[in-house]
């Protein structure tokens, strides 16, 4: 049989996709975010909480992941129990582990481009999707063994399907399609991280601001279905949000939580939050002024383009333009205000939890919001494109993707992570069962643990606040000393190394090895005892 002439379909020629329906510029974006994701995966060791996620995930049941670690982790469950069963089929090591992230911050690259074409073109969805494939911040999460990809990965899926439900005119059984796939991501947005909620509330917030807000048009979607897609979303939720908001109630009281580290946001943590999305995290000096120029442009013309910016056209309307079949109305008022939801998804999970960390507690970290980092990159593109020459548009995306890359080299080459593994081999290769190894907090023990094999040699947690007599105390009836000293200020690490050398049968140090952040110091026991 003859192949059917080509035909145009969503405003795109055949000629512009690949045999498999696949636009043909998303291949190579796809090729470089999975590149500089899966380079030197296993390369670096655990830290410590990569330790946490894999501990949590291989030593709990998914009856105790899904009931009993949510009381004790600040976290929902549902990332532990997909790496549950992903070290089941794959093991534990860096390489199975990290893989898990990487191919979530693959797909999350796919999905943006998705969400950029749908809302506006294809060309906005391009940009977005390769900003966010070379993007330090999300390669470097891609490569942790953390819930923060897949919790982009599911915000870019639920607002996939929000604005598909928003705004696709089609049969029952792929209307019902969309609003399956919308509850799903969401109820699973919301099990992954608790700012997977603020994702959701931005959506709220779209819908809600209809009859207030002249700019939003009209949807397909009417309030009461909204309402109750919202519900059966809630309803799934329930079992997290009751424990989230008796967390928050112990927290207002005045009650220690498990994320009392987190320090006040200011205004600072904001401008240094846009700076890690762009890979301020990498620059060892001050972060490229003409980056940081560009993207304020790009910002600025995204908030101020016309009116053909702000209205994203679906499908249905522009395969109608095609046909002539599209009304005066369906053309002009388009059934979803794109650049107006990009905003909200992308103010909403940074300004409400801040202002939540100075109501109730601290809640606010940049990779906490690496969801609303997408909205980031889209606006970003949405900007871009408002250039009318094509010249213009080529130089600021060459500016900002030299921006994004340049720091890469370093990211691979140096070590990013505190090397567990190199201390613990360290120690390993000389300790006898004789000696005693002394860790400097007691929540690195874990880690040191996990890669350190020896079961005759005792490891001893030393609290930083423990008195010279308690270390002492530590070190009797034993021979050499390994001090491993992480997570503790200089003045605090010199105090524990002091009490032990204090000892009339120690010398020392003898050793010093640096590890990236850890310090393991060896302190001999004299034969003589003097």
């Amino acid at each position: 049989m003859a192949p059917a002439p080509p035909t145009e379909t969503d405003g795109e020629r055949v000629r512009d996709r690949s045999p498999a329906g696949v636009p043909i510029e998303l291949y190579p974006i796809a090729v470089v975010a999975a590149a500089l994701r899966l380079f030197r995966l296993e390369s670096e060791s655990y830290w410590v909480d990569e330790v946490v996620s894999v501990t949590t995930a291989t030593s709990n049941t998914p009856i105790e992941l899904l009931i009993s670690v949510p009381g004790n982790d600040p976290h929902p469950p549902f990332y532990y129990l997909l790496l549950s069963g992903w070290t089941a089929l794959f093991g534990t090591s860096e390489l199975a582990t990290r893989l898990l992230s990487a191919l979530a911050g693959i797909a999350t690259v796919v999905v943006l481009y998705g969400i950029g074409r749908r809302l506006f073109d294809r060309e906005v969805g391009a940009i977005a999707a390769v900003l966010v494939a070379v993007s330090p911040f999300h390669v470097w999460y891609a490569q942790e063994v953390r819930m923060y990809n897949p919790l982009a990965l599911l915000t870019a899926l639920s607002f996939y399907y929000f604005v598909r439900i928003q705004t696709d005119r089609s049969t029952d059984e792929s209307g019902f399609r969309n609003e399956i796939g919308y509850v799903v991501s969401t109820v699973l947005l919301g099990y992954t991280h608790v700012f997977g909620l603020f994702a959701i509330l931005a959506q709220n917030a779209y819908v809600f601001s209809r009859p207030l807000v002249r700019i939003v048009p009209r949807s397909r979607l009417t309030l009461r279905r909204w309402f109750e897609l919202e519900a059966i979303t809630a309803l799934l939720l329930a079992p997290w949000l009751v424990k989230l908001v008796r967390r928050m109630l112990a927290a207002r009281a005045g009650e220690t939580t498990n994320v009392s580290w987190i320090p006040l946001p200011t205004a600072e943590t904001v401008g240094e939050t846009f700076a890690a999305y762009l890979g301020a995290y990498l620059f060892e000096e001050s972060f490229p002024i003409l980056v940081s120029l560009v993207v304020v442009g790009c910002l600025v013309l995204a908030l101020s383009s016309g009116r053909n910016a702000w209205a994203g056209v679906d499908r249905d309307t522009a395969r109608e333009t095609e046909r002539g079949t599209a009304t005066e109305d369906d053309r002009e008022n388009p059934p979803v205000n794109a650049v107006y939801l990009v905003v909200l998804w992308f103010v909403v999970p940074i300004l409400v939890p801040i202002v939540l960390s100075h109501v109730v507690t601290p809640i606010f970290v940049d990779r906490y919001s690496i969801g609303a980092s997408l909205a980031f990159f889209l606006l970003i593109a949405v900007g871009i494109r408002t250039l009318s020459r094509p010249s213009l548009r080529y130089v600021v995306v060459g500016v900002l993707l030299v921006g994004l890359v340049a720091p890469l080299p370093t990211y691979y080459q140096d070590d990013q992570k505190e090397q567990w593994r190199g201390a613990a081999a360290d120690v390993e290769s000389t300790v006898d069962g004789d000696d005693v190894v002394l860790v400097s907090r007691p929540f690195t023990e874990r880690t040191f643990g996990f890669y350190f094999d020896r079961p005759d040699v005792p490891t001893v947690r030393v609290p930083p606040d423990a008195s010279g007599d308690e270390i002492r105390a530590a070190v009797d009836g034993h021979d050499d000393v390994w001090i491993v000293l992480s997570y503790t200020s200089s003045s605090t690490n010199q105090r524990i190394v002091d009490a032990v050398e204090s000892r009339d049968d120690y010398r020392g140090p003898v050793e010093v090895n640096q590890y990236n952040g850890i310090a393991v110091v060896r302190l001999e026991r004299t034969s003589d005892g003097g």
